[in-house]
């Protein structure tokens, strides 16, 4: 005789439902999004690696100026308890953990716990050191991610919240590029110099023209617990068939059609064309490469007008309400709680 939830359900059917309805009826009370600061051990440099970690939160938040932006959390606001699947979040080459901002805060207010970091050696404040041209920085970047993953299960804050089963993970640039190690991708990291032995006027080969091999030992950048990736204008060269094949996890992936510095053809197109299983796949026309950083305050955009700016017809505020809706309707789908076992 089986055991049977209502109406004569079998129980393990019923309780992915009971779940929804539970976490449904908590995020209720959420009022607003919380943030707190995270302190980490650099797993390959060893030195400091901080990192923000954004959850519903049972009080209003205020609008929080930071930098470029106006970030709509509250520092160290009460939790809302629950259970909740976890999204990480990887800036591009000289970004850092506040560029996402807004994707992080509407994540956290439909049900998401949300953590993000800034990269040692790739951050606005060390982009330009010695670490940048090395493997250091491209493998150890999967790393610092596995590092955030484990800061957050652990933390005494939200850590308990947190469903270790139900793990996502969104990138742009070269973060779109981590995401992707983190699904299985293993990048030939010496494909760059010859890509720009033949493409010497492209903007990523100025800044960075090969990549150096110092780190033997970071060669494992897969991270299982990851089961979805949202990657947007991602670092493409490094790929090919054969260093995608391992990739088996959902892909949601976006270009800039206009993106002047990772063309969509060597970059996007190219990790599109190349993983075994095509991807959801958007082209956003017109848009530079930056319009995936979260909108600039009207004060910033001067101040910082390459990333700030948009061709004519390029509306970022109304893109990344949509990314942000796109982005939770992918991670709700792909991190659906299994079904228990019977």
């Amino acid at each position: 005789m089986s055991t049977s939830g209502p109406r004569g359900a079998p129980l393990h059917r019923a309780l992915p439902l009971l779940a929804l309805l539970l976490s449904t009826s908590v995020l209720a009370e959420a009022q607003g999004v919380g943030f707190r600061e995270l302190t980490m051990k650099d797993p390959v440099g060893g030195g400091a690696m901080g990192g923000l970690v954004f959850y519903p939160a049972a009080q209003l938040s205020q609008p929080l100026p930071v930098g470029l932006w106006l970030v709509d959390a509250g520092r160290d606001l009460e939790p809302v308890p629950g259970r909740y699947p976890l999204v990480l979040i990887s800036h591009g080459h000289g970004g850092d953990r506040w560029g996402h901002h807004d994707f992080a805060t509407a994540l956290a207010r439909e049900g998401f716990i949300v953590a993000s970091l800034n990269h040692p050696g790739a951050s606005f404040k060390d982009s330009n050191g010695p670490a940048a041209s090395t493997d250091e920085v491209w493998l150890g970047r999967a790393w610092h991610m596995k590092t955030l993953l484990d800061t957050v299960l652990a933390d005494p804050t939200v850590g308990a919240s947190v469903d270790p089963g139900r793990v996502g993970a969104l990138g742009f640039s070269a973060g779109g590029y981590t995401v992707l190690l983190l699904a299985g991708a293993k990048p030939d990291l010496g494909r760059l110099e010859r890509y720009c032995k033949t493409r010497k006027q492209a903007v990523l080969c100025g800044m960075l023209p090969k990549v150096r091999a110092t780190r033997p030992d970071l060669q494992a950048t897969a991270e299982p617990r990851v089961r979805a990736v949202f990657s947007m204008a991602p670092v493409g060269v490094f790929f090919d068939k054969a260093r995608l094949k391992d990739v088996k996890v959902p892909v949601r992936l976006y270009a800039a059609a206009k993106d002047e510095v990772l063309p969509v053809a060597d970059h996007a197109g190219h990790v599109r064309a190349s993983l075994p299983t095509p991807p959801e796949y958007t082209l956003v026309p017109r848009a530079g490469h930056y319009v995936f950083l979260a909108p600039c305050t009207p004060e910033s955009k001067d101040e910082a007008q390459e990333l700030c700016m948009d061709p004519p017809g390029v509306d970022r505020v109304k893109l990344h309400r949509e990314l942000a809706t796109d982005a939770v309707r992918f991670f709700t789908r792909t991190l659906a709680a299994a079904p228990a076992k019977p």
